[in-house]
């Protein structure tokens, strides 16, 4: 009997122990996900030299969903709809912009805060970094 108990007491023991030593990396795992909802920024240097500044708007549907829509400040255009958005880590990927031969972004969140990937449109692709707008922009 007195086996059992000590037997019981430590296997509770290493259960506990169990917890308390990977609690907080799970917990810290998960403050350290990067969110890249919201408005980010950058400017696309066409082939001819022309510099158009691009603003993506990347939002969080009540059910989690994320969609995205591309401004063009210089043409005039807001709001195309991007149909497909994925965040993997620190990986923001869109793709299906309502725009001449299409368009898309993969990029990759890096230290500074700064999404570093390309801008696709009709296959081609453009080195694009982008920049979350302060909220109060």
């Amino acid at each position: 009997m007195l086996e059992n108990t000590k037997r019981v007491a430590v296997t509770m023991l290493v259960a506990l122990a169990f917890l308390v030593a990977f609690a907080p990396a799970q917990e810290l795992a998960a403050q350290e996900a990067p969110s890249l909802v919201g408005d980010w920024t950058g400017i696309l240097a066409a082939p001819d030299g022309t510099e158009i500044e691009l603003i993506f708007r990347v939002t969080e549907g009540e059910d989690g969903s994320l969609a995205t829509a591309l401004d063009v400040p210089v043409q005039g255009a807001a709001g195309i709809v991007c149909t497909d958005t994925s965040v993997d880590g620190a990986e923001l990927h869109f793709s299906g912009c309502e725009i001449p031969g299409g368009g898309g972004y993969d990029g990759t969140l890096n230290e500074e805060g700064v999404l570093a990937g390309n801008f696709n449109q009709a296959g081609m692709p453009f080195p694009l970094e982008l920049k979350q707008v302060a909220e109060s922009e």
